[in-house]
């Protein structure tokens, strides 16, 4: 009988991204693993550069810790550094199954300045927020229009603030700012397609519609909106509309259809005061398949034919190895863009005591 159920492992290079937010690594097993162990194959013995070199994590372990190596500087002789034995308690190593994710204790907020587009948050606690996680707003005072909606985090500042950035980037602006309320973090499922929280819709003859998280549309894809009428260009209700490109960058998520919006009523959220009588948020949802386009182009279809949606739904969860930014940034050690590492995931046999 083998020691293991299962070993995998592998590389990865890290990015600026990875550095300020961390990383996912899947894995294939049907249990996350027991033991994780990384390794930075370009760090170790570099000259002149203090950094962390070594993690690893055990099943008997506190989620998001870990234990490591630090390398000191060292120029003259690199291959001879000094080593540190050193542990942290957050943000380093975790495993879950994106189907049944942890949960994450609320957090008060001081203010999001919405009203200035900038949807800024300020926090003294953001806990183990990072760059990419998505949020949810709840026990808002005042602009009270966001409370319940999903938003993916752009921009952390640890214990000042976090920036929802696909929100400011919708161009959308409310009256006056919420003065407090609470940011949960959560893990979502990943059944897929998905439907979307509207941020703004533009009037255009090709109108834009942004969202408060990155998007999963496809070009060709149809999609339908849902839009009471409190949150203007209820003209648009219940319409359909092939996508005709989508926009995920950093701060942008977006597609633009082939519908024109330009005589619809402004899209606006309902007024604060009037929240308490929406019945639902302003979403977008999947339609229907389209035809995949050539090329990028909005009409012509690929040869062979195909299609955005093969089934109604996909499941798409799976195991994750999280690599919290933690790992990456210890103090006077901070990784470099552009270190490979590699990984080593082991499930430990089921062996009973005699």
């Amino acid at each position: 009988m083998l020691p293991y159920q299962m070993i995998a492992g592998g590389k990865f290079t890290l990015s600026t991204a990875n550095i300020a937010s961390g990383l996912d690594l899947v894995c294939q097993s049907q249990k996350p693993p027991d033991y994780i162990y990384l390794k930075s194959i370009t760090g170790w013995g570099e000259a002149s550069d203090a950094q962390a070199i070594e993690w690893w994590w055990e099943r008997s372990m506190a989620q998001g810790s870990a234990k490591g190596i630090l390398q000191s500087s060292e120029g003259s002789t690199p291959q001879l550094p000094a080593m540190t034995a050193y542990t942290i308690a957050a943000n380093g190593i975790s495993t879950y199954d994106t189907a049944n994710p942890p949960t994450f204790a609320p957090l008060a907020y001081t203010n999001i300045a919405g009203n200035t587009g900038t949807f800024v948050v300020s926090m003294a606690n953001t806990g183990s927020i990072s760059v990419g996680d998505y949020v949810r707003v709840t026990g808002a005072t005042g602009e009270l229009q966001i409370g319940g909606l999903v938003f993916q985090v752009t921009a952390v500042t640890a214990n000042v603030s976090i920036t929802l950035g696909y929100m400011a980037s919708s161009g959308m602006t409310f009256a006056a700012a919420s003065t407090a309320g609470f940011i949960t973090k959560f893990i979502p499922g990943r059944f897929y397609p998905h439907w979307m929280y509207i941020a703004n819709i533009t009037a255009a003859a090709q109108a834009t519609v942004y969202f408060t998280t990155k998007n999963d549309f496809t070009p060709g894809e149809i999609v339908s909106f849902r839009v009471p009428s409190s949150f203007g260009m209820d003209e648009i209700n219940n319409k359909a509309a092939r996508v005709l490109s989508v926009t995920n960058s950093a701060t942008v998520s977006s597609i633009v259809i082939d519908l024109d919006t330009s005589g619809f009523t402004a899209y606006a959220f309902p007024l604060s005061a009037n929240i308490v009588s929406v019945n639902s948020p302003a979403v977008v949802v999947p339609s229907s398949s389209g035809v995949v386009p050539f090329n990028g182009s909005a009409t012509v279809p690929q040869e062979p034919p195909g299609t955005n949606l093969l089934d109604s739904f996909d499941n798409r969860n799976t195991r994750v190895v999280h690599l919290g930014p933690g790992l990456f940034n210890v103090a006077s050690h901070v990784s470099d863009a552009e270190d490979v590492w590699m990984y080593q995931l082991y499930k430990y046999d089921d062996y009973k005591a005699f």
